[in-house]
Order: structure tokens, then sequence, then C-alpha cells
């Protein structure tokens, strides 16, 4: 079997020539525009060729097609395809990826690609490797490529929150942080307590050195932070000469 794999140039123009025979019936070759819903802030689709998206947030994409002119899509990321032939409404084939980053962006291009079945599928699924090749039988007319390849690039990334403040009074008594997102909804965020599981979640309350400073360290989860826009960071410190003090910060969570 080969892998999994998109198509090059000559293959594409080969299909090209076959979808023109099947189409000289009168039928015009199949639209196709590839939705994705991380750009909007209330999680609709939208079809932007570039979007951002949280580490490890599932993203899912639509891949909408003129009904009727496909029998499957192909979606892919890099090397990886993934085959899907059930339909979500008339001509809407779904598609979810996690996407992971590190402390700088990583950029991914997602493409997706609808067929039209001529015998047998040329994608086949491989039980035990669990994943789709690219594997057409012999003395079978290929498939039919409807629609011109779609392609998507996706920029995931994450934040980390750092934010400092001059302790009054020694060691402050208690804080508490909240994340704000664009809607109003509000997350509380535990303090990680000293000595607790390194896999614990919680920020970390650092300080007071020397010069009597204080920081807060935390690295939020995809869904604790806003989509599309900022998130707003907020502290409420009670310091140790009993005062509070409200500190306001913001995030870019694009």
């Amino acid at each position: 079997m080969s892998h999994p794999m998109r198509y090059p140039a000559s293959a594409w123009l080969a299909a090209g020539m076959v979808a023109a025979g099947v189409f000289t019936s009168g039928c015009a070759p199949a639209h196709a525009v590839l939705w994705a819903d991380t750009a909007l802030p209330d999680g609709r689709f939208s079809a932007a060729r570039h979007q951002w998206a949280y580490d490890g947030e599932p993203v899912q994409f639509e891949l909408q097609v003129t009904p009727g002119g496909a029998n499957y899509i192909v979606f892919g990321q890099g090397d990886e395809a993934t085959v899907v032939d059930m339909e979500e409404g008339r001509g809407q084939y779904r598609w979810t990826l996690v996407f992971q980053a590190g402390h700088e962006p990583q950029d991914y291009e997602v493409f997706a690609i609808p067929y039209l079945i001529r015998e047998v599928r040329d994608w086949v699924y491989d039980k035990n490797e669990k994943k789709w090749y690219f594997y057409p039988p012999r003395n079978d007319a290929s498939d039919v490529q409807t629609a011109p390849e779609q392609v998507m690039r996706i920029t995931c990334y994450r934040r980390e929150i750092s934010v400092g403040f001059k302790a009054r009074g020694g060691q402050p008594r208690r804080v508490t942080m909240t994340l704000v997102k664009g809607a109003g909804e509000r997350v509380e965020i535990a303090e990680q307590r000293p000595g607790a599981s390194p896999e614990g979640r919680g920020f970390l309350l650092l300080g007071p050195n020397e010069k009597g400073e204080c920081g807060v360290s935390y690295s939020p989860l995809y869904n604790e932070v806003g989509r599309a826009g900022t998130t707003q960071v907020e502290l409420v410190v009670e310091h140790g000469d009993g005062s509070l003090e409200r500190i306001v910060e913001k995030i870019n969570t694009p």
C-alpha cells in the first residue's frame, strides 16, 4: 500500500480530465468551500483562509460541497489523511482535529478534496495501523476529484500568564485568579500549593524575593481562554498587611 498523500500535479490534471468527461452530460463541476469553527467568538463556522487555534483545542472543519457532487471527502493535514463518507447535511462533511503548540506558535496546513466513486473507492482503511491509504484497485476507473482542493492554514498557539506585583507586609495572605472570556464568562483558577503534584492544575505564586516582589505564573487551557479576541486576567491580592489590591491585564487570544 502507498502512504496517504496528496496527489501530485500530474494526478490532479488526470483527475480533471476524467471529471471533464463525467460532466459532459450538462452538469457543472461541484463547488466546494472549507470552513472551520475557530475564527468567530461564538463558535460559528468561518471560511477565513487563516485561522488560529489554541493548544489542545479540538477544531471542527466542514467541507460544503454542491449536493450530489461527492460520495466522500478526503481531509488531511501534512501526510495524514482521513476519509469522511457520512454527510452531516446535504453536501456537508465534517472532521475534527486537535492541534499542538510549544512556546512558539506552529503553523499547520489542512486540505480537503471531494470525490465521486466510479467503481470502487480508491481509499481504504487499515484497521491494524488505524490509517487511511490511497490504494486504487487494478483495472478500476479512478475516482473523480469534483472540485479544486481547498486549503486552510491553522496557527496553533498557547499563552503563558505572568503577572508581577509588589508585596505589602511580606508574604500575601491570599491570591485569587479569574480569567474572563470575551462574552463575560468567568473562569476561576485555583492556586497550586507548594508540594502539590506536578500534574496538578493551578497558578503558581512566587516570592516575595529580596526586593519584596511577587509573581503569578499560569499556562491556561484552551477552554479557559476566550476565542477570537482577548482574555482578561484578574488578580485579587490580600497582602500581608491586610490591604487588598486588584490587578487587571489582558492577553491576546486571537
